[in-house]
């Protein structure tokens, strides 16, 4: 293994760090990699007699042939994963180590049903894979590796009677990003449990890459937030960002404002949203930047409310048009106090309630796209009450001229837009953004910048 990459051990504690912890739960350990030497196999063990080793072997049927090992017991051994079976409930956790990416599609959905089964209710499964974006078709028999969408919908469609998996988390190995500029190392967490995923899944449908490809359309490449780059900018020379300082961006999108920070200011930015649509297409885009500009990045895919980072993990959190979907925002303000150094910063742009009554049209639209709206003061109210004292601004008629631009500048691309889309989508498009230029001007809507340090 050369020197520039990182060893086995290194990324497996690394995945330890933030996988659910077993206290004397039983753990099933997959695996691709032949595990030579005794020190290293014993720190997969972990000293933990509850682990199961498992080393894929591909079967002679398939043209593999048996990987001999230097140690067997009744805890470690050489199997091939599409014949490997367990009782049902055998395990609180099930790891896997570069497994799904040498299965077909169809193997693949059978392994995770096999997985699912594997599991007690509420157990874990953990896997890392190297995520590509091959784009176009693929075969059922492709074994080609999978984008971090193409994991999370087959984990979605995975179901034993009433259970399902919840995707939790998919994060690129910080590992791999820092020793080789590798993101697309990917590790994945998810959970069995009744409810399965129909949460993330009503996100990933919502904030679908066509949806957000539009938005683009209208905001500019790699952009979803009100004035794209222009309005970055502006609000990035307020920061005081200095190179090597970590950034905490909620609510990433598709990576928009962590490029830019990384790449002006020598930043290392850490990216997080639930949309895997947005995370998906962040790391492809990641992986075309320069390699000293993608050691600095690092995106994940997850509820912001289920994360917790440690105490004074960053210099900086920022935030754009994102906290609007949180209803409880006090708790949210609370852990972002947590996570910030003394002396950080946090900047925020929201949109909020106006000071006129908020009409049906604006609340189907709000309901529709899961938003929690407040006033501007009982938004710098919650933050007041988690420890901030934010300094606002109302940017409401700043918010109209960009409005209006986009929307002036959107308008003579309908015939391109409609070649990629369609006319129902343009219309869709305009329809929207007048609508919001009619409730910014009535005061229904607004948009506001917060700021404050710790």
């Amino acid at each position: 293994m050369s020197s520039s990459e990182p060893g086995a051990g290194e990324v497996i504690e690394e995945a330890l760090v933030w996988q659910p912890r077993m206290r004397g739960g039983r753990i099933l350990y997959l695996t691709d990699w032949i595990c030579s030497r005794e020190s290293e196999l014993s720190r997969l063990e972990l000293d933990d007699d509850h682990v199961t080793f498992v080393l894929h072997t591909p079967s002679a049927a398939e043209g593999g042939d048996s990987v001999p090992m230097e140690r067997s017991t009744d805890n470690v051994k050489c199997a091939d994963v599409n014949e490997l079976n367990f009782p049902p409930g055998s395990f609180e956790m099930v790891v896997g180590a570069w497994i799904l990416t040498c299965l077909s599609d169809i193997q693949a959905h059978d392994f995770l049903h096999r997985v699912l089964e594997w599991l007690v209710p509420e157990g874990y499964f953990v896997f890392r894979e190297a995520c590509d974006f091959h784009e176009g078709p693929r075969h059922s028999n492709s074994t080609l590796p999978r984008s971090v969408v193409s994991y999370c919908q087959m984990l979605h469609s995975v179901s034993v009677g009433s259970s399902g998996f919840t995707v939790l988390q998919a994060k690129s190995l910080l590992s791999y990003i820092t020793y080789e500029g590798d993101p697309v190392k990917i590790c994945f967490l998810a959970r069995r449990s009744e409810e399965g995923s129909a949460t993330q899944h009503a996100v990933d449908i919502r904030y679908s890459e066509s949806f957000i490809l539009k938005l683009e359309w209208l905001l500019g490449h790699t952009w979803v937030s009100t004035g794209g780059e222009s309005t970055t900018r502006e609000f990035c020379q307020r920061l005081g960002l200095q190179p090597g300082q970590r950034v905490l961006d909620v609510g990433c999108g598709s990576g928009g404002s962590a490029f830019f920070m990384s790449r002006l200011y020598g930043v290392h930015v850490h990216g997080v949203d639930i949309s895997s649509n947005m995370i998906d297409l962040a790391v492809h885009r990641q992986t075309h930047l320069r390699r000293t500009q993608r050691k600095r990045l690092q995106f994940e895919m997850r509820d912001i409310m289920d994360a917790d980072y440690g105490d004074c993990s960053f210099d900086v959190i920022y935030s754009r048009n994102s906290i609007l979907h949180i209803t409880n925002k006090e708790e949210l303000f609370a852990k972002l106090y947590r996570w910030l150094k003394p002396g950080g910063t946090l900047f925020v742009t929201d949109y909020c309630l106006g000071s006129a009554p908020t009409s049906r049209p604006l609340a189907d639209y709000m309901a529709k796209s899961s938003m929690s709206l407040v006033r501007v003061r009982d938004y710098v109210r919650a933050a007041a009450r988690a420890g901030f004292g934010l300094v606002s601004e109302d940017l409401g008629d700043k918010f109209y001229n960009i409005q209006q631009k986009e929307l002036d500048d959107f308008i003579p691309t309908q015939e391109a837009f409609v070649q990629e889309y369609s006319q129902e989508e343009f219309e869709e498009m305009v329809t929207v953004a007048t609508n919001k230029l009619t409730w910014i001007k009535t005061r229904q809507l607004t948009w506001a910048s917060f700021c404050g340090r710790k």
